[in-house]
């Protein structure tokens, strides 16, 4: 199945609403509309833009911490 930019989004759309995916479609850039949706082990975010489409996917554990300490920590070591 081969997307090709902003006309394939409601066709990936409907893919994954018959795959019974739930998604999230947010505008991050802006010349370009993304689907974040997850799957067992796995959180991806696709983006759309108007000739091509492009997306990262992230693995690995997403534990819930209750740790402020290193709440803070991990916001100070990567960010400006």
């Amino acid at each position: 199945m081969t997307r090709h930019g902003l006309e394939g989004m409601l066709e990936f759309l409907a893919y994954l609403r018959k795959k019974k995916i739930m998604y999230r479609i947010e505008q991050q850039v802006d010349d370009g509309l993304e689907v974040s949706f997850a799957l067992v082990g796995y959180r991806l975010e696709v983006t759309f833009f108007a000739d091509h489409m492009e997306y990262s996917y992230f693995t690995g554990h997403e534990d819930v911490e209750t740790d402020e300490t290193k709440l803070f920590h991990l916001i100070e070591s990567h960010s400006d």
